[in-house]
């Protein structure tokens, strides 16, 4: 999720590239912010967000995706109390399959910020995927309660209330 909240006219121009699909010239913009600045944490966090985006299947020992990952290390590190980019991790994990470090990546954004609907979406979307079914309940739960938008995206609830027993499906 490219960073569009704040930051000057030449970041939020190399964000909106991105968002508008136009990946290539994105990085190459977001590159020579980084460069100027390596402070710019919502450059770094968008830049990995675009590297990852640029790659049709994301491998994690692609030199891409080890760049996208560092990249969101070192934005943490300089920016310890944002969660977007744990966040991002979390999505990158995800896209990798590696579940549980998506999960780790996702509660510690949490950690920092309770009130992320789209943090609880994903933690609630893997524990359906792993069969944690009354885990990914709760957090559909708390992700509904931040952002009652998400019902469409949460179809598979049923199911789950269902396979955790918590759904009489005799009627």
């Amino acid at each position: 999720m490219p960073i569009l909240r704040r930051g000057k006219k030449e970041y939020r121009a190399a964000a909106k590239l991105l968002v508008d699909g136009h990946v290539r010239e994105a990085i190459e913009r977001l590159r020579e912010i980084v460069k100027r600045d390596p402070s710019h944490v919502d450059a770094k966090v968008t830049l990995a967000v675009a590297l990852m985006e640029q790659q049709e299947t994301p491998d994690v020992s692609s030199p891409a995706t080890k760049e996208a990952l560092s990249l969101l290390d070192e934005a943490h590190s300089m920016a310890p109390r944002d969660p977007i980019p744990l966040f991002n991790r979390g999505v990158i994990e995800r896209k990798l399959g590696r579940l549980d470090r998506a999960i780790e990546s996702f509660k510690a954004a949490l950690e920092i910020e309770k009130k992320q609907p789209l943090a609880l979406l994903h933690l609630a979307e893997i524990n359906y995927e792993i069969g944690n079914w009354d885990e990914a309940i709760e957090y559909a739960r708390l992700a509904l309660i931040r952002d009652p938008g998400l019902a469409e995206a949460l179809t598979w609830v049923k199911d789950a209330l269902q396979k955790a027993g918590r759904l009489d499906t005799r009627q």
